[in-house]
């Protein structure tokens, strides 16, 4: 019985909550990608505190269902008082689940939102028609959908009876409060958390007579032709109002309900941008009143007040448009515009008005009222260059119906004088700024300006259209291969006619660019100095090259020029200290006194050999073929000599170093030799001062 009940309740009255649920629902089934959680609202009624809950997925909803809610309370001020630790009551000591088919019935019989709620949560199907689909993936997709509907429907349904609300376990009356405190209520499902968790819901709330509920605010009804637009303000209370009634009246003073549903707000989404409910209410007859109000429904079932009262009056819609036939230039400079409109709908007019602008697209003025509704035709003497012209038929409802435009050109052929007196700047921004001298003629429209990067180029339009000032700003790209750019400019009048090129100027664009930068192509460090060569910088505009030295150790002094030279690549630095680090690089200077960047330095460490040429002595090499190695041998180093470097070679080709070793080592083994190969050995000693001796050289055929 409750189920047939309720499948009548939603497909033959509730046939628009179908067609919404399939969109969205606001309130408490809005959902989103976060976990599971409970949301929670609460009401003072008197001397109990009304509860309202529910899950945020359908899923959780469902287990919930089965294993149960708990709610716990606390007090946590008295009489002002702050209480600490709170007090803590368990209200409910079993988890509260949804009441039994059994127990639904009577309910149910009487309202149509308690079985709606009987059948989400009892009933064998539960499919929105229109929404069925066919196959195996389908009929899973359908059981999804069929799962979330379930969902959506009993939470909308308990906003809108709390006593089904209750039954469902989705409601609470706490009839145990004291006045003047207050309470934070906790709700928890008993769902276990490996099965799935879900965040606990909570409210703080006074123990105090509330406010009534406030009345809707701002409704309007804007008449037609046999309806009324109805709109009034949602957003001031949507956090109050779930739902709204809209009642109507014939005389000002006893309101009838407009259907037995209530009215919900079908685009309500976090990011919506309207704030405002509509509803069109048709009427069966135009020119008589009717009075309208509308109330709140708050989730707990209540009513508010009602709005304040507005009426209003259907209007017969004015179907005629007039069309402008024709239109004559007169000799007079003025034009005389013809319309036609139907005879027989003169009666619904006051007259007509004509409207004038210089675009079709607007925005048009009205430059003649008062046109009687037997009038067809009209003049008008002000004319432009370009004239767009309707006409409006002025409704007795204040209805309008506007023609369609008509165009109407003077004839013009002569073009404006070309533009004199251009000037122009470019700044280091590349921000171009225009002069030229005004044109005088009166039915000038503007100008349009061309530019070009070569001086025999066709230069090309930069204006979208014309401007209307004589002076324009550009923009142009400094950092270019172009040095120079080109303007002209052409005056056009409201005809489009346009005049010949203005002279053409040359402006030349600042010099920001500093040059490229000079490349180290080659050193050497020797006891003469140190030798440098260098590739200069590819730009045209190069005056000078520039050489810095740094004395790494002594980097608070900063970099020192060597060196100036306008077409030199090379340069010996031998004014240099022996074991001091340096570093040098390289800059290019243009014309206008611009820098590049520097070349990649090149760090170095000048060492003078010492001038005890025998600070290597005994130096041998000798090949021991039996056990496959050669022995380098030399006699103990003096103490201020505190490594040695070892550069090995195959001869006739190029040395790299092999060993570095302590200064205390007077032998050396190598086993990397093959036969029949010449090897040469460079044993060099550096001492703790940082010079080093001279190399000795030894050369062995193994």
């Amino acid at each position: 019985m409750i189920i047939e009940k309720t499948r009548h309740t939603i497909l033959q009255k509730c046939l628009w909550v179908l067609v919404y649920f399939a969109v969205s629902f606001q309130g408490f089934s809005q959902r989103t990608t976060e976990d599971p959680s409970i949301r929670v609202i609460a009401r003072v009624q008197g001397s109990k505190i009304l509860l309202r809950w529910a899950p945020t997925t359908p899923s959780s909803w469902l287990k919930s269902n089965k294993y149960g809610y708990q709610i716990q309370r606390f007090t946590i001020s008295r009489d002002g008082k702050l209480v600490s630790p709170p007090e803590k009551k368990v209200l409910t000591t079993t988890p509260i689940v949804p009441m039994g088919l059994e127990r639904w019935e009577y309910i149910a019989s009487g309202d149509d939102y308690a079985a709606i709620l009987a059948q989400a949560l009892f009933g064998e199907g539960f499919e929105v028609e229109g929404m069925e689909e066919e196959g195996a993936l389908a009929q899973i997709v359908n059981k999804s959908r069929e799962v979330e509907q379930r969902f959506s429907f009993a939470v909308f349904a308990a906003d809108m009876n709390f006593e089904a609300a209750k039954m469902a376990a989705l409601g609470y009356e706490d009839t145990t409060i004291v006045p003047g405190e207050e309470y934070v209520y906790k709700i928890t499902t008993a769902i276990p958390e490996e099965l799935l968790k879900v965040i606990p819901g909570s409210i703080v709330i006074k123990s105090q007579q509330p406010e009534p509920l406030p009345a809707p605010i701002d409704l309007i009804a804007v008449p037609d032709d046999k309806i009324v637009l109805l709109t009034w303000d949602y957003g001031m209370f949507k956090s109050i109002f779930t739902t709204y009634y809209l009642e109507r009246s014939e005389n000002g003073n006893d309101f009838k309900k407009l259907g037995d549903l209530p009215l919900v707000n079908l685009n309500d989404k976090p990011d919506a941008a309207k704030q405002r409910m509509q509803y069109i209410d048709t009427l069966s007859q135009n020119n008589k009143e009717y009075y309208y109000r509308v109330k709140g429904i708050s989730p707990f079932g209540e009513e508010s007040l009602p709005s304040k009262v507005v009426s209003a009056k259907g209007i017969k819609k004015l179907t005629a448009t007039p069309h402008i036939l024709k239109y004559t230039l007169e000799d007079s400079g003025a034009v005389l515009i013809e319309w036609e409109f139907l005879k027989e709908a003169e009666n619904e007019i006051l007259g007509f008005e004509l409207n004038w602008s210089m675009q079709k697209k607007g925005p048009y003025i009205v430059v003649s009222k008062g046109l009687l509704p037997s009038s067809r035709k009209t003049r008008y003497q002000k004319l432009a260059a370009s004239n767009y012209f309707t006409i409006t038929a002025i409704g007795k409802n204040n209805q309008k119906k506007e023609s369609l435009s008509a165009f109407v050109q003077t004839i013009d052929e002569t073009p404006p004088a070309a533009p004199l007196g251009l000037t122009g700047t470019i700044d280091t921004l590349g921000i171009v700024t225009l002069k030229w001298d005004a044109n005088t003629e009166k039915d000038m429209l503007g100008y349009r300006v061309f530019r070009g990067n070569l001086a025999k180029e066709e230069v090309s339009q930069v204006t979208i259209s014309p401007i209307n000032k004589n002076v324009f700003r550009d923009t142009v790209q400094i950092k270019s291969l172009n040095k120079n750019v080109f303007y002209q400019i052409v005056a056009v009048d409201k005809r489009f006619n346009m005049s010949e090129y203005s002279e053409k100027i040359e402006l030349k664009k600042p010099d920001v660019v500093p040059p490229s930068s000079p490349t180290f192509s080659n050193y050497n460090v020797s006891d003469e100095g140190v030798f440098l060569e260098w590739i200069m910088s590819t730009s045209t505009d190069v005056k000078y090259h520039q050489l810095y030295r740094q004395n790494v150790q002594e980097p608070d002094k900063g970099w020192h020029l060597l060196f100036e030279t306008e077409a030199g690549t090379t340069f010996t630095d031998n004014t240099i200290e022996s074991n001091t680090k340096y570093r040098y690089a390289i800059f290019a200077e243009d014309n206008s006194k611009l820098r590049s960047e520097p070349s990649t330095p090149i760090t170095i460490v000048y060492k003078k050999a010492t001038p005890d040429e025998n600070l290597v002595k005994g130096f041998t090499a000798i090949a021991d073929r039996e056990h496959q190695k050669i022995d380098l041998n030399w006699r103990k180093m003096p103490s201020e000599v505190t490594e040695i470097l070892i550069y090995k070679a195959i001869k006739e080709e190029k040395p790299v170093l092999w060993k570095q070793i302590s200064g205390s080592m007077d032998s050396l083994e190598d086993r990397s030799v093959s036969p029949n190969t010449i090897y040469v050995y460079y044993l060099q000693a550096m001492t703790d001062s940082g010079s080093h001796s001279v190399i000795q050289t030894k050369e062995i055929e193994f």
